[in-house]
């Protein structure tokens, strides 16, 4: 039978024993771990740290924080241009873990059938994977072709379909987490794989155009960067330019700028606002009357201006065709170059008749004709081996004995001829100056074009008094006109709301309401009756001029501008209307194809300026035309 030793018991000794032993230990864990520290904060500080550059750096981002362009608006305030943010879909085909999965998924958001982005995706796989060999293996042709190892997919989606693509990345995202979950849960580890591998999404900003084609030659557009190109976009790109800023942080566990990492690199700065004096509904007037035109007389183009008479203010500056700008890039490919011309500002074309009043009201400024004077047309004159002729306005050349009010009213190129050279050329160049035409309005615009008279010959004189040999754009000519009707004051052209108004008299007040009354006459009783308006007296000229053959001499056959511009009420002046219709069919005549739609939209603007029509005339406005 054992012997069970009798057990010492615990005293105070083996407490203070086991005590002072713990303390040892705990006191040289405590310098063991002091000098760990002090050797890898000294001796192995510079590898350490070019390691967690190397590695733990990859958890450093730099963030870009979107500047937001300036808006573009009109007079009213109505938004034509703004930033909006926007969703870009990015996709590093190399980290796609299935690219079925992921084209199924986005096919609705890109706008693509689901197998071409599969295609895509697998065929970029194959060249980045396939250039990293070469580089690896240090073979190729010594001229290395980067591959980008990511391709945009998507640029700027906004609205219903944001909203739509924000969603299924929410519900991918919750799918991932639960599978997560539940792979711990079973204790069986498995990949969990998302259409979302290699997707990146990206909130930007994108130009967004709220009236689509409206202005769209006006307001041009920005390119993939947020550069204006076209129109006021690139013309006040200084002042609607934003600045991007930039923040530095270290991502944190669960993908968050750690506390006391963030670092703002670069402020960011909006642009500016710029405000035109466009009114939105008076360009849909415009544009929806050319567009009848365009229908009508399928022309290579056509435009149309409304100026207000006493500030310059631009209250419409239309051009067809047009494209949408929030998808200017296939509009282009379908369309050309050429849509976003401006018109209305650079077109440069021979006035023709549209020029008889400024030579006519030059001449009678000067005094070298009156109200008194008369003059004949046989229907051609002989000037040295040359012979002007009159146009055939349904009926014979001859316009016989006239006075100047039939001169201007039936457009006669024999007596403006006649005039053109009583006035002398110098007189006619400083004319032509005088009233704007050979300068460039606002800013992006055209100048006219006419050579010094030092060099005129008479037959030179004669052309360019009724039109011919000269040429001028569309916003020049309707500026001459606005002199005209503001009793002989020209107000520079405004497209800028802010802009100051700049003026200068170019005729006495007496010389510009006798020209306003002989233009009454060219629409009562002359080639102008098609721009007659229900309800307002109104006053104009009738253009049509042949084309010049660019970079030759002389004209091209069968093809001709026709114009109409005036300005009404005819009495007192509120607006003045050009329409210039390029290349039209089905007619050419300026008092045939311009001149109705001068009347279209005219009536539809005095309408909406609130303009009393005068008690002894009907005005029938149907309720289409509103």
């Amino acid at each position: 039978m054992a012997v069970r030793r009798r057990r010492r018991p615990f005293t105070l000794d083996d407490a203070r024993w086991r005590l002072l032993l713990t303390g040892w230990v705990i006191t040289l864990l405590f310098f063991g771990a002091w000098a760990r520290l002090l050797y890898l904060q000294t001796a192995k500080a510079d590898a350490l740290r070019a390691q967690a550059e190397r590695y733990g750096g990859l958890r450093k981002k730099t963030w870009t924080v979107h500047g937001m362009r300036g808006t573009i608006k009109d007079r009213l305030g109505n938004v034509l241009a703004m930033d909006v943010m926007s969703v870009s879909i990015f996709v590093r085909p190399k980290a796609v873990t299935d690219a079925r999965e992921a084209a199924r998924h986005l096919s609705p958001f890109a706008d693509k059938p689901a197998a071409e982005i599969e295609r895509e995706i697998l065929e970029r796989k194959r060249r980045v994977e396939q250039a990293e060999k070469q580089r690896m293996s240090g073979q190729g042709s010594g001229v290395n072709i980067p591959v980008s190892s990511s391709f945009t997919l998507k640029k700027d989606l906004v609205g219903e379909p944001a909203r739509r693509l924000k969603e299924a990345i929410a519900q991918e995202r919750k799918r991932v987490i639960r599978a997560i979950r539940d792979s711990a849960r079973s204790r069986r580890p498995v990949q969990v794989t998302s259409w979302l591998d290699g997707v990146d999404v990206v909130d930007e900003p994108c130009r967004y155009y709220p009236y689509g084609a409206m202005a769209s030659a006006l307001i041009g557009f920005t390119d993939a960067d947020g550069r204006g190109t076209e129109g006021i976009e690139h013309l006040y790109d200084n002042v609607l330019a934003a600045t991007h800023g930039e923040v530095e942080g270290v991502l944190g566990a669960r993908g968050q700028i750690a506390m006391g990492t963030r670092v703002v690199r670069r402020s960011r700065v909006d642009g500016r606002d710029v405000q035109l004096t466009i009114d939105a509904n008076i360009q849909s007037i415009a544009e929806s009357c050319l567009q009848e035109v365009m229908e009508k007389h399928q022309p290579a183009g056509a435009c149309a201006i409304v100026m207000d008479v006493r500030s310059g203010d631009l209250l419409a500056v239309a051009n067809m065709p047009r494209i949408d700008l929030n998808n200017w890039l296939p509009e282009l490919k379908k369309h050309g170059q050429h849509v976003m011309q401006n018109m209305a500002m650079k077109f440069l074309f021979e006035p023709g008749s549209t020029f008889k009043p400024i030579t006519i009201a030059a001449a009678m400024q000067a005094g070298v004709v009156g109200e008194g004077s008369r003059f004949h047309c046989s229907g051609s004159m002989k000037i040295g081996r040359h012979t002007i002729h009159c146009a055939r306005h349904g009926g014979s050349r001859a316009h016989g004995h006239q006075t100047l009010r039939d001169v201007v009213a039936h457009s006669c190129n024999i007596a403006t001829a006649q005039i053109g050279m009583r006035l002398g050329a110098s007189a006619l160049y400083e004319a032509a100056q005088r009233f704007g035409l050979l300068e460039k309005p606002v800013k992006g615009s055209e100048g006219g074009r006419l050579e010094k008279p030092t060099r005129w010959q008479r037959i030179r004189l004669a052309n360019v008094a009724f039109g011919q040999g000269l040429q001028v754009t569309p916003l020049g000519l309707a500026a001459a006109y606005a002199a005209i009707a503001n009793d002989g004051v020209y107000v520079k052209p405004r497209l800028l709301l802010n802009e100051p108004v700049e003026t200068r008299v170019v005729l006495s007040p007496e010389v510009a309401r006798r020209m306003r009354d002989y233009l009454r006459a060219v629409v009562d009783e002359g080639t102008g009756k098609m721009a007659e308006v229900e309800g307002y007296d109104v006053a104009g000229k009738t253009g049509t001029a042949q084309k010049v053959i660019p970079g030759r001499r002389g004209y091209a056959p069968g093809k001709y501008v026709a114009s109409f511009v005036g300005f009404a009420p005819a009495d007192n002046p509120r607006i003045v209307v050009l329409v210039a219709v390029d290349e039209p069919h089905n007619g050419y005549f300026g008092g045939v194809v311009a001149a109705p739609a001068f009347a279209h939209i005219t009536e539809r603007v005095l309408v909406y300026l609130g303009v009393p029509a005068m008690p002894d005339k009907e005005k029938h406005i149907s309720v289409s035309k509103r």
